[in-house]
């Protein structure tokens, strides 16, 4: 009976743990920053004409929508921080390794991975380059 335990126990654990190590090891492409755009954001808005005294508290933070070439197909991305801290390594027309999963890219930069959130993805209006693969 024990045996059976432990066996279960154990196709369980390596049931959830490989699929998360192989989402990890996906190999990284060459991407291409296209755009980087800032934004400072306050959490919740304020109504304009609204009593600044009466307002709930709020929560400012910094988002940045970027867009990376991948494949002949551009991706809008969302980085969010609550300090002003968008690695240097990030301008346009920068080429860049990324690690694509199905709601964020990993953007492995020299000492640092950036995770950002998928929000959009749309073929590129602009010509591919030879030898990338359109999907």
């Amino acid at each position: 009976m024990k045996i059976v335990l432990c066996v279960g126990i154990l196709a369980a654990i390596s049931a959830v743990t490989v699929p998360c190590t192989t989402a990890q090891s996906a190999p990284s492409q060459e991407g291409t920053i296209v755009n980087i755009q800032r934004r400072n954001e306050a959490s919740p808005p304020v109504r304009t004409g609204a009593n600044a005294s009466r307002a709930p508290l709020q929560s400012h933070y910094y988002g940045y929508d970027v867009s990376v070439r991948l494949n002949c197909e551009i991706y809008n991305l969302r980085y969010e921080s609550e300090i002003d801290d968008l690695p240097s390594d990030l301008s346009a027309n920068n080429h860049v390794p990324v690690r694509l999963t199905k709601n964020a890219m990993y953007l492995e930069l020299p000492g640092d991975t950036v995770k950002m959130r998928v929000v959009q993805h749309k073929a590129s209006e602009t010509p591919c380059q030879q030898g990338a693969t359109a999907k």
